[in-house]
């Protein structure tokens, strides 16, 4: 499998052996910026987070180049590291980048799975569906981004999957500010949306089971389309009415949810 990107955590990781500094200082900083603990475009303040974090500049560094290279950090000449933003054009551009790999990744995986990768593929799909009973909003993102990144890795193309775990990585981000409970108007609407989720996660593993690339390329694009209209829904209620991501009519024409 591709190098896999730890997915965001609940716990911090334990403090580094030694040789370890560069290895912790990324997986921390990296659980802080897809949890949204450090803000988007927010400056990356060097020295205040070696004396938090109890280790050199030097592994730091390292790590932050390493952030950069996933596109979670943006390194500035002589003005030190920013945290990627999430502003309308950066997620308007991974929203339909994510929609056509999404496509391409399920399409592969139904034409080139085998029997073990459905086996891993239906368990990570429990998995996630445990935590969305449970009401665990970071688990379910984790578990997510763990159940697509099976199915990525039965494609048998290790560019494709990198390229693809990158934006999965990035979608993480974004997800934990879409699935905010606030931002739903009540707890019927929320449980609403994820039975959306869960059902289109099942109809995508049955396609996949079933070998069938078109019908799972489309459920791909209803998955996508899914999660387009609730970061629409979201940021609308954040900011301003007049700021729209503008979603062309044949980008969503056809998308039924499962």
């Amino acid at each position: 499998m591709a190098d896999k990107p730890r997915p965001a955590g609940t716990v911090r990781p334990e403090r580094p052996g030694k040789g370890e500094s560069a290895e912790y200082a990324y997986r921390v900083l990296r659980d802080e910026i897809m949890s949204l603990h450090f803000a988007p475009g927010s400056s990356l303040d060097e020295a205040k987070v070696v004396r938090e974090l109890g280790i050199s500049r030097t592994p730091l560094r390292e790590a932050v180049v390493r952030l950069a290279g996933e596109g979670l950090i943006r390194l500035l000449p002589n003005r030190g590291a920013r945290v990627a933003p999430m502003e309308w054009e950066d997620i308007r551009e991974h929203l339909e980048a994510f929609d056509i790999t999404q496509r391409l990744v399920c399409r592969w995986a139904a034409a080139r799975r085998t029997e073990a990768d459905l086996k891993e593929i239906r368990e990570h799909c429990q998995s996630f569906r445990t935590a969305a009973e449970k009401q665990d909003d970071r688990a379910m993102a984790n578990l997510n981004w763990d159940f697509h990144a099976r199915i990525a890795h039965s494609i048998r193309n290790r560019s494709l999957e990198r390229f693809y775990l990158q934006q999965l990585t990035e979608n993480l981000r974004i997800s934990h500010l879409a699935m905010a409970t606030r931002f739903y108007g009540s707890g019927d609407e929320y449980q609403a949306h994820v039975k959306l989720i869960l059902d289109e996660h099942d109809a995508i593993v049955e396609a996949i089971a079933a070998q069938d690339g078109d019908l799972a390329e489309r459920l791909a694009r209803s998955h996508t389309g899914l999660a387009k209209k609730r970061v629409v829904e979201v940021l609308t209620q954040s900011v301003s009415d007049s700021m729209q991501i503008s979603l062309a009519d044949d980008e969503l024409k056809g998308v039924s949810h499962v």
